[in-house]
């Protein structure tokens, strides 16, 4: 005779209960489900922010009498001064000064004047956002010729003190307001290189956590991520230029122009700019 064990429909506390393989499963399954999840945080959502170059600078002219701005974003210098021109919404060309056309016995004619560019929309901080928010833009830098150049990536929070700023022409990132300078390791500078800027925001439920803004090169991240010091969700890119021009790609169609890029690998940083890692900020007068 076979006897069955019957389970008594009170559960004893001090007896585990029988063995349920689908009890085994649905804990398998959301344990899988909650590695996933926590997978998932910790790549950060790229946002799609339509933009384009809208203004100039007034803090830099082409000269005193200030030929080229905001209304008058392409035409010409009349000091001969070298100068960029808004072409488009994404391209800026900067025309430099012919040597020919230098101004005679030390004066200000025919220098080439830096220039800066200021994009139309802040990368805004998605709102009622649980899973970190990633913004990002391209830059092709073109060489007009051999001279020396002046290339600066910069995230710029509207009466903000805090801007971070890659220069290119020397691998190097600024925090302005706060540390000072970072030296990228084993950086180099070449024509049609391509320079991305990314700002990582947290949740809105780490409210003791800071953005985040990375730098790419062709492709690659370069240096580490750097914190910034303010929840400030007014960063918009501003670019600066000296003998230099670019073609910039907001993510505005990335079915027709992707980034080179590829946004899906950011994760967030095990590591950030230290201030062990600063160089003397003396030095910062020697690289603008």
């Amino acid at each position: 005779m076979q006897l069955r064990r019957r389970y008594s429909s009170t559960i004893n506390a001090n007896e585990p209960p029988p063995s349920d393989d689908s009890d085994n499963e649905l804990t398998q399954s959301t344990s899988n489900a909650v590695e996933v999840e926590n997978n998932n945080l910790n790549f950060p959502k790229f946002v799609q922010s339509k933009n384009e170059w809208s203004k100039t600078s007034l803090k830099f002219s082409c000269c005193s009498n200030e030929c080229i701005n905001t209304n008058n974003p392409i035409g010409n210098c009349i000091e001969r001064n070298g100068f960029g021109k808004i072409i488009n919404d994404e391209d800026i060309e900067y025309t430099n000064c012919l040597e020919e056309e230098r101004g005679k016995n030390g004066g200000k004619r025919g220098i080439d004047c830096f220039f800066w560019v200021i994009a139309e929309n802040p990368f805004r901080k998605p709102q009622n956002c649980f899973n970190y928010s990633l913004f990002y833009f391209e830059i092709t830098c073109i060489f007009e010729d051999e001279k020396e150049k002046c290339v600066v990536i910069c995230l710029n929070a509207f009466m903000a003190k805090d801007s971070i700023r890659l220069y290119a022409q020397n691998g190097r990132i600024s925090k302005e307001g706060s540390e000072g300078l970072f030296k990228i390791d084993n950086f180099s500078f070449k024509n049609n290189d391509v320079f991305g800027c990314g700002i990582v925001y947290p949740p809105n439920n780490k409210v003791n956590e800071f953005p985040y803004v990375f730098y790419t090169q062709n492709g690659k991240e370069i240096g580490k991520a750097a914190l910034l010091t303010r929840n400030d969700d007014s960063y918009r890119p501003c670019i600066g230029l000296q003998r230099c021009s670019i073609k910039a790609n907001f993510g505005n169609n990335l079915e027709t122009k992707p980034f080179i890029y590829d946004i899906s690998k950011q994760s967030l940083p095990k590591e950030f700019y230290r201030t062990s890692s600063l160089l003397n900020k003396r030095f910062f007068d020697t690289i603008f």
